[in-house]
Order: structure tokens, then C-alpha cells, then sequence
């Protein structure tokens, strides 16, 4: 099995980086349009391969937790468990409301939650090999 052209293997998975900046329910339907969803991370090795996909060291990008359903109980849009996180000092906070994931805030190049009407993120798409 391959990837479909333009995506990258890693794992038992194919992923994908758009630089189209949208909020992250735009983002999750347009991965879904392509049989895929926002990434899911599991491991630190995972969130690396991540980054990696990112076109420079300061570019955000959506992913696919949130926590729009019950506060605080973040999961993921692919139905996957949360079993590795990369938040980032104080992070979750719900400041403003924020119920959506974003990879690579500050310098640290960790997690944030940002709220999910926010229009100027890219976003990663993954979907299973």
C-alpha cells in the first residue's frame, strides 16, 4: 500500500499539509472530503513527524483534538484515544473559550488550545494507509 500522491508516509498512516488558512471546522470537513481528518498524534515521535511537515519553524497548524462537547475532555476527530499530549507550559487554559488544538505555539514548538472560530491557521490531514 501507498500513500495517494502528495502525502506522506509515516507509520500505518498518510499525512498531508495545507497551507490554506481556515478555522478548524473548515479544516476538519475539507480532510474530510478527502476520506481523511484533522491528525491525530500518538506518540513523540508522531508530533516530530509533525513538525517536520510544517514549512518553517514559526508556522502553526491546526490538529484534530477538541473539547467542544464537554469542557476539559479533549479527544479526537478520527475517534482515536488521547493517549499522548505535547501542551505546552499552563496549557490547556480555555482562555476566550478555546476548544481546538494547535500545534508548534512559541518557541517551545508545543500544544495550545485556541478557539476554533480562529480563521489563520493551516492544518494537517491524516488518514490510515
Amino acid at each position: 500500500m501507498k500513500c495517494p500522491a502528495g502525502w506522506t508516509n509515516f507509520g500505518l498512516r498518510c499525512y498531508k499539509f495545507f497551507s490554506q488558512t481556515v478555522n478548524w471546522v473548515t479544516a476538519e470537513r475539507n480532510c474530510q472530503s478527502l476520506d481523511a481528518h484533522l491528525a491525530s498524534v500518538h506518540n513523540k515521535l508522531e508530533n516530530e513527524f509533525l513538525l517536520s511537515l510544517l514549512p518553517s519553524s514559526n508556522a502553526h497548524s491546526w490538529l484534530g483534538a477538541h473539547d467542544g462537547e464537554v469542557e476539559g475532555q479533549w479527544v479526537w476527530s478520527d475517534g482515536t484515544g488521547i493517549d499522548y499530549t505535547n501542551w505546552c507550559s499552563g496549557e490547556p487554559n480555555n482562555a476566550g473559550v478555546e476548544n481546538c488544538l494547535e500545534i508548534n505555539w512559541t518557541s517551545n514548538r508545543c500544544w495550545n488550545d485556541l478557539p476554533c472560530s480562529y480563521p489563520g491557521i493551516s492544518y494537517i490531514c491524516v488518514t490510515d494507509l
